[in-house]
């Protein structure tokens, strides 16, 4: 049985905003009693229109927003009690906007080697060495070691950050929007890379998204949010062929069919 990489219980955030000016503040449930588990190798998809919390719930499983209740373990370590630099070797982010998530004042190669040096590695040749071997892993050439993110294109900047994400070897991966920035013909480029990724490094995914062809393509299990809940959660074509939530039949219908003259035939 393959181990449990993420477990986790009853999660619960709130945010207090402000009514007006007068008014005071007001409670707001981001995240309402959600319980995920997720096993080594897994892709698990977080889907839900724009406000349902899915961005929220990644930055708890990052271990970047405190739930207010609920536990959370990875790799059976409860997260509040897990190191943070042996946290960010465990689990780390690729954001979606590559144009905004990279220092337009640093190198590739600087850029790839922070989180050696964050964690307080001697800089050495061995940093050189596992920089050239991660921008390989992810199809960038070695002569864009010392150029700058202006001089990439998007699909290069992700796979900058993608590089940056793996240069620790970290065992969980939490992919918020990864493709939604870039233009549709580098998105399938991007997808495949993760998904090789996955299979030669033993990576786990959380995978936050919108868009349901992505989600079809790489997941192998489909968690549905609506207002801070779950309200679904099945194995990628159980969900896809035979959705049971009101709001999962929905969403899915709201997909548009490749072929235009399917969709004249629909209408």
């Amino acid at each position: 049985m393959a181990e449990i990489m993420i477990d986790a219980k009853s999660i619960v955030k709130d945010f207090k905003i402000t009514k007006g000016l007068f008014l005071g503040k007001e409670n707001l449930r981001a995240v309402d009693g959600v319980s995920l588990q997720v096993s080594q190798g897994e892709v698990l998809a977080i889907v839900g229109e724009s406000g349902c919390g899915k961005t929220t719930l990644a930055r708890i499983l990052l271990g970047l927003l405190q739930p207010d209740s609920g536990s959370i373990e990875l790799c059976g370590s409860k997260i509040d009690q897990i190191p943070r630099l042996k946290l960010a070797k465990t689990v780390q982010p690729i954001f979606q906007d590559p144009y905004s998530s990279l220092n337009p004042r640093k190198t590739i190669g600087s850029i790839i080697t922070l989180p050696m040096r964050v964690q307080g590695e001697k800089e050495s040749t061995e940093w050189t060495k596992r920089a050239f071997k991660t921008m390989d892993l992810v199809g960038l050439p070695s002569r864009m070691f010392n150029q700058y993110p202006n001089q990439l294109s998007g699909g290069q900047r992700q796979r900058v950050a993608i590089a940056r994400a793996l240069i620790n070897k970290p065992k969980i991966v939490i992919c918020d929007e990864p493709t939604s920035a870039l233009d549709v013909s580098v998105q399938s480029q991007i997808l495949n890379l993760l998904n090789d990724l996955r299979e030669e490094l033993n990576l786990t995914y959380v995978l936050i998204s919108h868009n349901l062809a992505v989600v079809e393509h790489m997941a192998t299990r489909v968690a549905v949010m609506y207002f801070g809940e779950k309200v679904e959660e099945s194995e990628t074509d159980k969900l896809f062929s035979n959705p049971q939530h009101n709001y999962t039949k929905t969403l899915l219908s709201s997909i548009l069919p490749p072929d235009p003259r399917q969709r004249s035939k629909e209408n």
